[in-house]
């Protein structure tokens, strides 16, 4: 556990030193996770998803690398891979292996930071079957969007 404290405040010292810019994104997947995005203007985003609707023993979090296909008018579309896993669980407790589509809807074409996102994604549960989960949420942009 002092490794573990230890480290994190290394990395947040490290960050504190770093001068970037980036642009982020916070979404709301109903009631049951939320999640931090990287710039989806790039072809290759990220995304950290928190499932908190749990006891914090039982929390889950999954990591998600999308590739991005060119954003239309009113719609943008991703697909990814990711990994579900438990932090207090142990280093090496990975629940699934996850292939994230995301379809992003931009119903207010004068205000396209906030949208709405629908994502299906086939889940390989480690040490049993395939599972098929769908969330729904609101997606709110900070910085600049390219048109």
């Amino acid at each position: 556990m002092k490794t573990l404290t230890k480290l994190l405040a290394t990395i947040f010292m490290a960050l504190l030193c770093l001068d970037c810019f980036s642009q982020m994104s916070v979404t709301s997947y109903s009631i049951y996770s939320l999640g931090i995005n990287t710039s989806q203007n790039k072809m290759i985003s990220g995304e950290l998803k928190i499932f908190a609707n749990r006891p914090i023993d039982n929390l889950i979090m999954e990591t998600d690398m999308f590739y991005n296909f060119k954003p239309r008018a009113y719609h943008r579309f991703s697909v990814g891979v990711g990994i579900n896993f438990g932090p207090f669980y142990g280093f090496d407790h990975i629940n699934a292996i996850t292939i994230p589509a995301q379809l992003e809807i931009f119903p207010l074409q004068k205000f396209k930071k906030l949208s709405l996102l629908l994502e299906l994604t086939p889940e390989f549960i480690i040490e049993s079957d395939i599972n098929i989960r769908s969330l729904w949420g609101i997606r709110y942009t900070f910085g600049e969007l390219k048109e």
